[in-house]
């Protein structure tokens, strides 16, 4: 898992996923209480959830819109309809959306702990991470062991440059779930920035170990060891542009630095959203 799925104009390198991976929020390790179906669910919902389900997580995301849609005019009081719809939209980059359906969601369950991360991250990708983590915070008291929820904290924490929040959030999250890559990337940006260079680099070779094409662990890899060469080196890193940053098509997106301060030294609020790439 990687990169966030819904984007926001000036975070750190890249745009968080907003799914989290669906397997993490409500298939995998009983991490939340809300199942994607209940057995008292029409058999045709029922269908209909798994199957957007799927398309969702084999990067389908406009025929689940397609199906979600139909299904919300059919049954608009049902929850998971209007979270699913939520992660679609958040694959689509339509973060508006997003934050609509999962709102719409926890109207109809607020105990609905996969539709609280989900909308916090869909907060975070709309800029307002302060309100992520309150979403997130939220969450975690319906579940303190939802590793998905610790994740995403992290990273909304990392998002205002928070960076030893940020750490023992990831920290947390990791002892949860030893194989989320994105909890490594984070952990090791924010390391790096506290000025555990090399602990970072660490870190972020872990989360390669298990998804060695994700762009931004790769990112964040040569951003770390930019930093640590001159340092080995004995010689004073120089001001550089960090890569980061930068999407991946275009320039430095608006209202990001352009200079990285030495380790160490926090950069502005609102520049360190890291990215991943769903796997």
């Amino acid at each position: 898992m990687g990169e966030r799925l819904q984007k926001q104009p000036s975070p750190f390198f890249g745009f968080k996923t907003a799914i989290l991976g669906i397997s993490v929020l409500f298939l995998a390790h009983g991490a939340v209480a809300e199942p994607l179906v209940h057995p008292n669910d029409p058999p045709a919902l029922a269908k209909g959830l798994n199957e957007a389900a799927g398309l969702i997580l084999e990067e389908h995301p406009r025929r689940a819109v397609a199906l979600l849609v139909r299904f919300e005019k059919i049954y608009p009081d049902y929850d998971m309809v209007h979270f699913l719809l939520g992660l679609a939209y958040g694959k689509l980059d339509k973060n508006d959306r997003a934050v609509r359906e999962e709102r719409q969601a926890l109207a109809l369950s607020p105990k609905n702990e996969a539709a609280r991360v989900s909308y916090g991250i869909a907060l975070g990708n709309t800029g307002h991470f302060r309100k992520e983590i309150r979403q997130e915070r939220q969450a975690l008291a319906l579940n303190s062991r939802d590793e998905a929820a610790w994740q995403a904290l992290g990273w909304a924490y990392a998002s205002l440059s928070k960076w030893k929040l940020a750490r023992a959030a990831e920290e947390k999250a990791l002892s949860l779930n030893s194989s989320d890559p994105s909890a490594y990337m984070v952990l090791g940006v924010s390391l790096a920035h506290l000025g555990f260079v090399e602990e970072g680099l660490s870190e972020e070779a872990r989360g390669a170990r298990l998804a060695p094409e994700d762009q931004g662990i790769k990112r964040a890899i040569a951003w770390i060891s930019g930093i640590l060469h001159p340092i080995r080196s004995g010689e004073t890193p120089s001001p550089k542009i960090n890569p980061l940053l930068a999407p991946d098509k275009g320039n430095t997106p608006q209202g990001a630095p352009n200079i990285l301060p030495p380790p160490g030294q926090n950069l502005p609020p609102g520049s360190v959203r890291a990215p991943a790439t769903a796997h």
